[in-house]
């Protein structure tokens, strides 16, 4: 039985009907005045797994959701607040050697950080000039199922969900009074406020922030994601457009502010708009004040938001298990508010389908494990888009950047005293690779895909490649010259390409009307 509706909860239905929907009964138990927090409406590329999980193509479910596809995470002002912009492209598998040669090349060329995208990832070309494409246009390296993310509406996804997954599934509108175990703790049934009762082998809490059945009644501790993440308030809104034919963007784009970020998404039937930030550095009528200013109107309508970051120490608790913000939540930067949900719903699924629905304590810790581990994973590496930010212009930004020692504050077993040595040779080496380390963990990513390399780039840091500086000590001086001359210019060609080729493109509009919305 699901407890609780909302995208989580649909979601967490439609995956166990579509996987399991002959062979066991599906329920699920919503409030009656369920509000879900909605905040969710941009997606990283590990959300393609969920969609492969129930076959869904794109047509079949975006146009139900206003969805738009999405290339990248843009950032502005992150690096030192002064108007400057990088891009996290999704596409690309690339090799510490190719790493290296846009270090040496940036070094002799004086090459600005943008230029590691530029250097790497055909989507940082897709994202620039706002184009889309299948990927058949031309010879490049950009896959539209494996490459794209998508912006769209949490909500009308459940519903889309709802109706097209869970037609056999039991649903119930009652809220939760009661919760009756048995000796050994485990939960036998539910009663309602209407006096029904209702029973299951297992139940899934998408109950939101309140994690009524896996924090309160089962016990798992929460724990904090304080101090490596400090933002606590949100305030969203919605927008119009002015020019959706232009507006519309394959980008999801963060702008740094005074005491957090904002963020825009664009739908193809609006905006949507917010602020994250910390009350610790500002208070809530500065902040709407802030983020009104910055977006240029003074009549939008607010809806404010208590952000609850952490995670439940365990996530799975005798026969109750927690998804969405019920097991925890990290924060939207990165895109990671929905990461909470389609990742354990992976993991559930995987779970339930390894032994035929057969669940033991070995099950629930391994299940246990991964999920922290993928959790706890993503949230280091969104604490690192504030450790790395040069700003101390700000009293928040002073804090992240000076006042907290994130080597210290970070899991111990990922950042051994063996591998932090430091050098002023491969002093950002060692501090680059521990980075890259957990955050291949938190992705389960092949090692020769570097996220967390976009982000150090962005923000000034240079991933030098250790073998460089054997060849640098070892090879001719004319010849490595020659080498860094010949990269350079193979980096121009294919610079001019992508440049002449992109533009041939269809704008994010033209592709979604026409492959969508036509």
């Amino acid at each position: 039985m699901v407890v609780g509706g909302g995208s989580s909860g649909w979601m967490t239905a439609a995956a166990l009907s579509k996987k399991f929907g002959k062979d066991i009964k599906i329920s699920v138990l919503e409030g009656e005045n369920s509000n879900p927090v909605g905040v969710g409406e941009s997606t990283i590329t590990k959300f393609n797994a969920y969609l492969n999980l129930l076959e869904l193509e794109d047509k079949e479910w975006m146009p139900h959701c206003n969805a738009t596809y999405k290339t990248s995470i843009r950032f502005t002002n992150f690096r030192d607040g002064k108007g400057e912009v990088f891009e996290y492209p999704f596409a690309g598998a690339h090799t510490e050697e190719s790493f290296g040669k846009w270090s040496i090349v940036r070094a002799k060329y004086k090459l600005g950080p943008d230029s590691f995208c530029e250097f790497l990832n055909d989507a940082y070309w897709l994202a620039k000039h706002n184009r889309m494409t299948d990927g058949s246009n031309f010879d490049m390296s950009f896959s539209l199922k494996n490459d794209t993310a998508y912006h769209f509406d949490a909500s009308l996804f459940g519903k889309f969900l709802k109706t097209k997954f869970c037609k056999k599934a039991n649903h119930y509108i009652d809220d939760v009074v009661t919760v009756k175990k048995d000796d050994d703790g485990y939960i036998t049934s539910l009663v309602g406020n209407s006096g029904t009762e209702y029973s299951a082998d297992l139940y899934v809490d998408c109950t939101g922030f309140k994690s009524l059945l896996l924090e309160k009644e089962m016990g798992s501790e929460f724990i904090s994601f304080k101090p490596w993440l400090d933002n606590n308030r949100a305030i969203a809104t919605h927008l119009s457009y002015k020019d959706k034919t232009t507006e519309i963007s394959n980008v999801t784009n963060c702008t740094a502010l005074s005491s957090g970020w904002s963020w825009n998404i664009p739908l193809w039937n609006r905006m949507g708009s917010g602020y994250v930030y910390s009350s610790d550095f500002i208070s809530d009528d500065d902040a709407e004040k802030e983020f009104k200013q910055h977006v240029g109107n003074e009549d939008i309508e607010i809806r404010k938001i208590n952000i609850r970051h952490g995670v439940r120490k365990r996530g799975w608790v005798k026969n109750v298990v927690g998804v969405g913000l019920a097991f925890g939540f990290i924060e939207p930067l990165e895109s990671t508010g929905l990461v909470s949900t389609h990742e354990m719903i992976d993991q559930l699924v995987e779970t339930l389908d390894r032994r035929e629905c057969n669940i033991t304590g070995f099950d629930r810790d391994s299940y246990n494990y991964t999920c922290q581990l993928l959790v706890s994973g993503y949230m280091h590496f969104v604490s690192l888009h504030y450790k790395l930010s040069q700003r101390s212009d700000t009293p928040y930004w002073k804090y992240q950047t000076e006042l907290k020692d994130w080597f210290e504050l970070s899991d111990p077993r990922l950042f051994s005293d063996k591998k932090m040595h430091c050098s002023y040779e491969n002093g950002s080496t060692s501090f680059y690779e521990n980075v890259h380390q957990m955050h291949s963990l938190a992705h389960r990513w092949d090692p020769e895909k570097h996220g967390i390399a976009y982000i150090m780039a962005g923000m000034g840091h240079v991933p030098y490649a250790d073998h460089l500086y054997d060849y640098l000590r070892n090879g001719s001086e004319d010849n490595f010259e020659h080498d860094i001359d010949k990269i350079y210019q193979e980096y121009q060609k294919y610079a001019k390409l992508m440049e002449e080729n992109i533009l041939k493109l269809p704008t994010s509009y033209e592709f979604l009307k026409e492959n969508i919305y036509s």
